[in-house]
């Protein structure tokens, strides 16, 4: 499944790519405030008016763009082949069941049969080979720059439809349809993990829609911009530049018609999210909320919050092609320079905890101290060093001299602007790196659009940068963490990382607990090497108006929230 990348600021959805994917007004399973009894019969109609707290881009096929924030928006009209419960079990979408051939090579899908588009067609067979085709070709990958085609990397043909000499999975035995509504993935290798981290993950396109059109059209395609044929419980209707989304209620949906009729996206600064709320202009923030605010906004009367730990990490990004960083005792250097728990408390006002690897507390295979994991606790005396051990020498004043240029150490870190939090992580990481002899210079803020842009398409300018990732359910390593991943934004080039992470999906791991000994050996490795400095796994914040209505069963683990077709408001 998808990994998103987020805003480097408290508060983000978890899994919200097919977790978004949910109320009768139960009490959510986190901690929260102001609750009332609220009545069990849902009501049909009402608007539900959505904040978040940073731009989203306006393409709304799936897949391709990569922002958390899009990704919400196009979650509510796209539905998954599978989703997850509120203990993150995978269980159906619109992939109604699945079994895999004796030899684990081959998963036979049955699609629900009551599965259409919004415009009254039957989602078949077609449309799924359709969108894997779409996730393989090379206009994806190159003319788009999609980030998604490792999704279906390991069917059977993937390398023959990059490299032109296939066109189809249909062609290369990777894709077997059955009927309209069954088809088999065969794919290259044995893999453990392929079905939950890659596989559950494909949203559906619409074949007899897209089909005439070459994908390397669809960037400025109107149907990016403005979908009319969707699988989700809601429909597009407007959207406003990158600021605002209006739907309304899928008819044909499923699942069943949404109770609610309509559903508003609106960018909100986090500076006015409390006023909004109170003042009913939002009934939900999803993400971005300021946490000096947090305890505040618990107080307003007719306003529920709900924090759970999120499935996800912030950190200090460095493209390790720049020569000050490829000796690994810098990174460490830098971790140990950190005074994360402080940071945590005055910036997050202690919604977060420090992370040390690539998976948070709340993942089924996080690796923990007691398997060995370096907990890189505030210590600017090992900083110093090992800075000292890789060449960084002071000048007389005070800073160091990089050993590349031979002269005094200037490293510049990127960061988005709009949000406090992010701009309060950069003044400290500034400071902490400098009390250790690193001089750390500021560049200006970016919208967080174009620094994202900036960070994955390698520009020069970018050296260090704060963002974060919201991870799936599944624990898989790939699309983040592989040499050829291209969301391997460090751009970290490791053949022994790459063995470790094979380890993770080999034949023996369809045993969950080898697998889960292999994701610790591999979190072990990176905890190591630091292709991320990583600063916490902050909470999921959620704040909406008690006249929405969210059932206790559709909070997930981390916040997500599930089933939005069963919400209803007051």
């Amino acid at each position: 499944m998808k990994k998103l990348g987020a805003l480097s600021a408290v508060i983000v959805l978890a899994g919200s790519l097919s977790a978004l994917a949910a109320g009768c007004g139960s009490t959510p399973s986190g901690n929260s405030s102001n609750q009332t009894a609220q009545s069990n019969t849902p009501v049909d109609g009402g608007t539900l008016t959505i904040g978040q707290g940073t731009k989203f881009n306006d393409q709304f096929i799936p897949d391709m763009d990569a922002s958390l924030y899009t990704a919400n928006i196009v979650s509510m009209a796209y539905d998954a082949l599978m989703t997850v419960d509120n203990q993150n079990n995978f269980v159906p979408d619109l992939a109604k069941s699945w079994t895999w051939s004796a030899d684990k090579k081959t998963v036979t899908i049955d699609l629900d049969p009551n599965a259409n588009w919004s415009d009254g067609q039957p989602i078949t067979s077609d449309d799924v080979l359709f969108t894997i085709d779409y996730l393989a070709s090379p206009e994806y990958t190159n003319d788009v720059q999609g980030q998604y085609s490792y999704l279906v990397q390991n069917i059977k043909g993937y390398d023959e439809i990059q490299k032109g000499k296939a066109k189809s999975f249909a062609d290369t035995g990777g894709f077997t349809k059955v009927s309209d509504k069954e088809f088999k993935l065969t794919f290259t290798t044995v893999d453990a993990a392929v079905l939950w981290s890659c596989i559950s993950g494909i949203q559906p396109i619409p074949k007899h829609v897209l089909q005439n059109t070459p994908i390397k059209d669809w960037p400025t395609l109107q149907e990016n911009k403005l979908p009319t044929v969707v699988s989700g419980p809601f429909k597009f209707v407007s959207v406003s530049g990158s600021d605002s989304v209006t739907m309304e209620a899928n008819p044909n949906y499923f699942r069943g018609k949404p109770h609610i009729q309509k559903l508003i996206f609106k960018t909100v600064s986090p500076d006015v999210a409390p006023g909004m709320l109170q003042n009913g202009q939002i009934d939900l923030m999803m993400n971005g909320l300021k946490p000096q605010d947090v305890d505040n906004i618990k107080k307003i009367s007719g306003v529920n919050v709900y924090t759970a730990p999120e499935n996800g990490f912030n950190y200090l990004g460095l493209k390790l092609y720049v020569p000050e960083f490829k000796d690994v005792r810098v990174r460490q250097a830098f971790e140990y320079a950190l005074d994360r728990k402080t940071m945590i408390q005055g910036i997050l006002k202690g919604y977060g905890v420090p992370i040390n690897g690539p998976l948070p507390q709340v993942s089924w295979a996080a690796a923990t101290p007691a398997d060995g994991m370096n907990q890189y606790d505030y210590d600017p005396n090992k900083a110093n060093q090992l800075l000292d051990e890789a060449g960084w020498t002071k000048g007389s004043d005070g800073y160091r001299i990089d050993p590349v240029t031979h002269k005094e150490a200037n490293i510049h870190l990127s960061y988005s602007s709009g949000n406090p939090v992010v701009q309060s992580e950069a003044v400290a990481i500034q400071q902490y790196l400098g009390k250790v002899g690193v001089k750390v210079t500021l560049d200006p803020p970016m919208d967080f659009n174009t620094l994202a842009k900036d960070v994955e398409t390698d520009a020069k300018n970018i050296q260090m940068w704060l963002m974060g990732w919201s991870l799936s359910v599944d624990p898989d390593p790939r699309g983040l963490w592989g040499s050829k991943d291209a969301m391997n934004f460090p751009r970290w080039q490791d053949p022994h990382n790459d063995q470790l992470i094979a380890a993770t999906y080999n034949a023996a791991a369809f045993d969950k607990n080898v697998r889960k000994q292999a994701l610790v050996q591999w979190q072990l490795y990176v905890n190591q090497q630091l292709p991320y400095v990583f600063l916490w796994s902050p909470d999921v914040v959620v704040a909406y108006n008690k006249r929405v209505h969210i059932p206790q069963q559709d909070w997930g683990v981390g916040g997500a929230l599930l089933n939005p077709q069963e919400w209803w408001v007051q």
